[in-house]
């Protein structure tokens, strides 16, 4: 492509060219961005937008939902290891990691899905010296391995050693 047409916008180039009736003039330009047809895109509105809340889950210690459901994803938000009745879980990692997955389990059923329906997990840790114990842990609940991140962090609410988020299909 000539250094005139570069700079020309895609709009003006196509002037010019149609104005050359006479002769056909073959110039790929170069899409920054793939635009996706309006008519394909996903639709989603506030509207569109559930809160889902189970009592089955211990209710958010802050100003959020335990999930919110769209039509396309469940976003879930993180679950601590505290029970449905507000206590929070003593003992190993393994133990603490069980109710987390417990809890995430019972927002996705009240969301109309499963974990079986996850694609995605972060976990928080307390310390990276629990990685291996809540591993053994978290993959008998997501033995079909879903896309994970797993970070260690300062400090988690409550002073807890892990945290779950997870988003799911519905």
């Amino acid at each position: 492509m000539s250094t005139i047409a570069a700079q020309l916008s895609p709009r003006s180039l196509g002037r010019i060219l149609n104005s050359h009736t006479r002769r056909s003039i073959a110039i790929s330009i170069p899409r920054k961005f793939t635009s996706i047809p309006a008519h394909l895109r996903p639709i989603s509105t506030m509207a569109d937008q559930q809160i889902i809340f189970t009592k089955d889950a211990p209710a958010p210690v802050g100003p959020y939902s335990q999930a919110i459901k769209t039509p396309t994803a469940i976003y879930c938000s993180g679950q601590i290891p505290l029970t449905a009745e507000g206590t929070m879980v003593e003992g190993s990692i393994s133990e603490k990691t069980n109710q987390c997955c417990q809890n995430l389990e019972a927002v996705l059923k009240e969301a109309g899905s499963s974990i079986a329906k996850v694609v995605k997990c972060n976990i928080f840790l307390s310390s990276m010296d629990h990685f291996a114990e809540m591993n053994l842990t978290y993959e008998k609940w997501f033995a079909h391995k879903p896309a994970r991140s797993c970070v260690a962090v300062k400090t988690l609410p409550k002073n807890v050693d892990v945290e779950i988020e997870a988003i799911a299909l519905p």
